[in-house]
């Protein structure tokens, strides 16, 4: 991996020199809250949500018991400007954005954290992009042991475990139930799937993740007078759909053409959404939601 430049500490440094102590908190118990935040190049740098990832991040923040606000927008477009131009960045890329205790302390410490921005080469899907599933044994934690609206590194450990069981049996990505036996998310991804013209996805009181994804997702359709449920989704449901894709800002758009022994297609439904939220991460359409920010930037 390139040694890029990142924003750590309130410097530039390079990534390799950016370091914390193997014994704090964030280290030893996963304690830090981050986003990821997508940026896509072509005429401009489109920064996707980041309004709604700032806002996410500082809701994370409050919910771990960190007395700190996220920095301001602006400082974060020039932070952001200068990462493009001392890395030369000309193509579509992910910022990592975390806030973590970089220093020894306490596993209670709500002392204000540090923080850094990272940028990761990330290109966006092809419409040809699709992954298989398996449905876990593992189950989604539930919202009462672990808030899923806290965006941090610990509560993807439930989603590592259901991962590695899905590769175990052959499958790219897992799909989770909640402690109730219904549908739930993937790790680090929302799912959607479609019955007879019906789009449906699980609510949120189903242990998922508040994902700026998924309500990108069901604004487009909605727009476009699609019908669409949020609500409790059974496994027999779940197996019976015509087409699943997921979603998220690292999965983008992502069919499933396979879960266990069931063949799904990547239908019209799939298609349309894919080429529809392309146009709206480069502000080509769905602008009356200002989801983007765009940046001119000459390296």
């Amino acid at each position: 991996m390139k040694d890029y430049y990142i924003y750590y500490n309130n410097k530039y440094v390079r990534q390799n020199d950016a370091t914390i102590s193997v014994l704090s908190a964030s280290a030893q118990f996963g304690l830090n809250v981050f986003e990821g935040i997508r940026v896509y190049k072509e005429d401009f740098y489109y920064v996707f949500r980041l309004d709604d990832h700032l806002k996410r991040l500082n809701n994370s923040l409050r919910l771990i018991g960190f007395d700190i606000k996220v920095i301001t927008k602006k400082e974060f477009i020039n932070i952001l400007r200068e990462l493009i131009i001392l890395n030369k960045i000309d193509t579509d890329f992910s910022i990592r954005f975390t806030y973590l205790i970089s220093e020894i302390d306490s596993w209670s410490s709500i002392k204000s954290p540090t923080f850094f921005i990272a940028p990761l080469i990330r290109k966006r899907n092809s419409a040809e992009t699709y992954k298989t599933m398996l449905l876990t044994k593992i189950r989604r934690i539930s919202k009462n042991a672990m808030n899923p609206k806290i965006k941090c590194g610990a509560n993807y450990i439930n989603g590592r475990y259901a991962l590695l069981e899905a590769k175990s049996k052959g499958a790219d990505l897992p799909m989770l139930k909640n402690k109730n036996g219904y549908i739930s998310e993937s790790s680090g991804a929302c799912v959607f799937l479609v019955k007879k013209g019906l789009i449906l996805t699980p609510s949120l009181d189903c242990d998922i993740l508040e994902s700026i994804t998924r309500d990108t997702v069901i604004k487009i359709f909605s727009e476009n007078n699609y019908k669409i449920e949020q609500r409790l989704i059974s496994e027999t449901e779940f197996n019976e759909s015509d087409e699943i894709f997921l979603c998220g800002s690292a999965a983008e758009i992502t069919p499933i053409k396979l879960i266990t022994n069931n063949n799904f297609k990547i239908g019209d439904t799939s298609k349309f959404i894919f080429d529809e939220y392309q146009l709206a991460i480069t502000a080509k359409k769905y602008n009356m939601y200002s989801w983007t920010t765009k940046l001119d930037v000459k390296l």
